[in-house]
């Protein structure tokens, strides 16, 4: 594991940017739908409203499989050229350093686990797997996406 910490959502999203990027990007129906906004350097998934807090848990792994607790899971490219980013919510982020690469970045839900304060929402893993040829997809669409495939791959700056 790289980092864990808890996050108070600002917008229904949790945000992983290359320090410097443009802070927001403007979403469409079919984000909505498919659950993420992406441009170079900067990637928002959706996370839909509720009370509290969500889990934030990152980590690098060498490969990806949804579980039976996995509630939604989307893919998308990530090149990270420094060893730090920003990882958190627009206009609440925390610096995380993570190895320089192109990866597959995993948005993973999970309901919270046992002994979980009854305020968090969900626990949201970002799994960073390190691939020469990085594409986005939908892993899981659960109850959450509108579809399961992917409907838009670029979203303009806010």
């Amino acid at each position: 594991m790289i980092a864990a910490f808890f996050l108070t959502l600002l917008y229904s999203q949790v945000t992983v940017a290359v320090p410097g990027r443009a802070r927001g990007l403007l979403w469409t129906d079919d984000h909505v739908a498919q659950g993420f906004a992406w441009s170079p350097g900067f990637v928002s998934f959706g996370v839909p409203d509720h009370d509290g807090y969500v889990k934030v848990v990152i980590q690098r792994s060498s490969a990806f499989q949804a579980t039976a607790q996995t509630l939604w899971a989307v893919q998308t490219p990530f090149d990270v050229d420094d060893s730090c980013l920003e990882v958190g919510t627009i206009g609440s982020e925390q610096s995380v350093s993570i190895a320089a690469g192109r990866y597959n970045l995993i948005f993973e839900a999970r309901p919270p686990g046992p002994g979980s304060s009854g305020d968090v929402a969900y626990i949201v893993y970002l799994h960073f797997i390190e691939t020469p040829a990085p594409s986005f997809a939908i892993l899981k669409q659960g109850d959450v996406l509108q579809t399961d495939r992917i409907l838009s791959t670029w979203a303009d700056p806010a």
